[in-house]
Formats: structure tokens, sequence, C-alpha cells
């Protein structure tokens, strides 16, 4: 990738994080399945065909203008994949478009599996995976006939991100906020919400047997620690590409609880690379303002902020001189309110964020069905943000 527009682009974004007051305000969206619909079509009419679900998809880049995406593009889940393995928890929504996630048909695991993931970890994952992907318990024979039918459609799939990221980052030179060397985090008590016991269950949990789930976390944090093999010092004044952390458990949690949870082993583990230079792109889910305030025992400016059901002008106040925002424009004004409510409500996050830097425009919460929002408003606030965002 390359070209005066694209350094322009990530020169505006490198500015924004720094607090410095870019020549344009970088205009970002988060997507997922909805530009599929943006002129009426779906993902289901489309998904056979990696260049036409290719075209489908990136359509609406010639009506929206974007310096930035806020994580991946594209088709966020191979469902035909997990089918031919036998798992069938993903599945395309009604509307054609949007991927579901039926964690009720999620073969999680029980109460007392909790003893075979502190003992053995290794062990305990493989047992997970058999229960995920049934096909692989059947003979040798069956399972890679499987496996062969998978690849098949993971082809496909893997086609079709891979030529909407190519028109996205190459022909209309929008940066990704995320690059091959950017770190992750993601929570060991993330790890039992979102895949071993489910959201109602691991919560659950926590309230009655909280000892067995601090030391699951312990095992799992263990783990993922003897993962990391970057240095804080390969990092050294490296502001950009972002690294990247989400919530999800996290809004569910007591402000104890997220101390415990999230926040210390996140200071703790990538602490020094934020010393270093490293800046985190948070996914907020849910509403975080009550712990919002931890992240001032980071460095300043190391934090990039998506915000999602937080007041973005309460949030500014509590850490705006501290963090940088994503924010400007709520999803359900998009989708209900008009054109001018849309543009007034984006007016006022320009003037209140962009001056000093420390603000990108972006949307609360990615966009993926159908009827997210009004096609016609998101034309108009992002057009009315590319140009109002100039200096």
């Amino acid at each position: 990738m390359g070209g005066d527009l694209y350094s322009r682009r990530v020169q505006n974004i490198v500015d924004a994080i720094n607090f410095r007051e870019p020549e344009k305000v970088p205009v970002g969206l988060e997507i997922l399945m909805w530009p599929f619909a943006y002129k009426g079509k779906t993902y289901q009419e489309v998904m056979h065909d990696p260049q036409l679900a290719a075209d489908t998809y990136t359509e609406f880049l010639d009506d929206v203008s974007l310096d930035y995406l806020a994580l991946m593009p594209g088709v966020s889940h191979p469902v035909k994949v997990y089918q031919k393995l036998g798992n069938n928890e993903y599945v395309i929504a009604k509307d054609g478009v949007g991927i579901e996630h039926l964690q009720a048909l999620v073969k999680f695991m029980s109460p007392e599996d909790y003893e075979l993931l502190i003992n053995d970890f290794p062990a305990f994952r493989q047992y997970m995976f058999y229960r995920k992907y049934p096909v692989f318990k059947k003979s040798k024979e069956e399972a890679y006939a499987a496996l062969k039918e998978a690849a098949k459609e993971f082809k496909t799939y893997f086609l079709a991100n891979a030529l909407i990221n190519k028109k996205i980052h190459e022909e209309k030179q929008i940066v990704s906020l995320h690059g091959p060397e950017s770190l992750h985090y993601f929570s060991a008590f993330n790890s039992i919400f979102d895949y071993y016991r489910g959201m109602t269950n691991a919560l659950a949990d926590l309230r009655r047997r909280p000892d067995v789930v601090r030391e699951a976390c312990k095992v799992i944090r263990d783990h993922t620690l003897s993962q990391i093999k970057a240095k804080p010092e390969d990092y050294q004044g490296k502001s950009f590409p972002l690294s990247m952390t989400v919530y999800h458990s996290e809004c569910f949690l007591s402000p104890q609880q997220f101390d415990e949870f999230f926040f210390k082993d996140f200071k703790e583990f990538y602490g020094p690379f934020m010393e270093a230079g490293v800046k985190f792109f948070l996914k907020g889910e849910g509403s975080f303002l009550k712990t919002i305030d931890r992240y001032r025992q980071l460095p300043k400016g190391a934090m990039v902020m998506m915000l999602d059901e937080d007041d973005p002008f309460e949030v500014h106040k509590a850490i705006g001189d501290w963090a940088t925002l994503c924010t400007g424009i709520r999803s359900d004004l998009l989708k209900y309110g008009t054109k001018q409510q849309c543009i007034d409500y984006a007016k006022k996050c320009f003037d209140t964020f962009a001056p000093g830097g420390g603000f990108m425009f972006l949307q609360n919460k990615p966009f993926l069905y159908a009827q997210d929002v009004n096609p016609e408003n998101v034309v108009a606030v992002y057009e009315f943000a590319n140009e109002y965002g100039k200096k």
C-alpha cells in the first residue's frame, strides 16, 4: 500500500492519536455485513461468487468516503465451513445479510469441566475442539472427507475477503488501524465468557464459584503470557499501527471485578509496551464510564477508545485529555433520525472533541444487518464529516 492519499490519511491518524490537530479529522466506520445490503442485495445472493461478493460489499464506497476502517471488514464468519465440520452455531440471519451466533446451539463446557481446564489445559482445549467440531470424532475417512469439503468452502470465503480488502485498502486507499505486528489483549475471563461457558453461565459462575473461576482464569492467563514473544524495545516509538483490545464481559462486571479480571492483567502485560509508545485501540461495548478513570494509570495517549452506549460528551469530560475518542455519530440516529438531526449531532461532536486533537470520527455500533441504518443518512453525515473535519 502506498500513495500520497494513503500517506496523508496515516499522518492524520498519527496526528490525531498524538493530540495534534490533523489537517483533516480521520473519518471511519466499523462495518461487518451491512454493506451487502447497501443497494438492496444480500450476502446469501452473492456468497457463492467471491468477485461478485467483493463488488457488492464495496459498492457503498462509491458514495461514502472513508479514511480508515475500525477492525477488519468483510464476511465475519465462514458459515458454510463450520457447517461442513458439523457445527451449526453460526447462521445467516433472516434478512440474508447478517451472520448470527446462536449461543443456544453451542456445546459449552459443564461446571465439572473446570477441573480439566485447571489441571490440564492442553487436554481441555482438545476436548472442547471435539465438542465444537464433532465430525472429527468420526472415522478418519469421514473426517477427511468433511475437511476437504470445508476447505472448498473456506477458499470461497477467503477469496471474497481478500478481494474486499484489496478494493478497500489498495484501490480506495483506506487505512487499516491494525497490522500484522499489532499486539492483542483478550482477558482470560472473556475466554470463559465467549468460548467455554457462554455469557449466562460465566456470569453465574462468577457469583456461585468465584474461586474456581479465578483459578481457571489464572491457567488461561499463564498460557496467554507464555505466548507473548514480543518485547517492549521492539516497539520503541511505534505508535501506529494500533494494537487491539475489546470489551465483551467487561461491561457486565462491577468495578472491582473489572480491575481483577481485565485491567490488572492488561496493565501488567502491556503497560511496558505502552511506555515504549504502543497505543491500543479499545473496541468498547456497553457502558464503561464507571471504570474509565483506570486508564489514567497508563501513559497519556496510550488508548484510542471506540465508545458504545456512554454519552461521548461525559466521556470527554472524564478522559478526553488523556485518551483519543472515536465517536461522532450514533447508529440509532442514523436509523431513525433526519439528515439534519444527524448532521447537527456530528457537528456538535466535531466542535467539542476536535480542537487539540485526540478525536477520530466513528459511529458507536457496528453495522451488522440490512436495516441497521438509513443509507441516505450515512451518505449525508459522512459527506458532512469529511468536509467539516478539514482545517
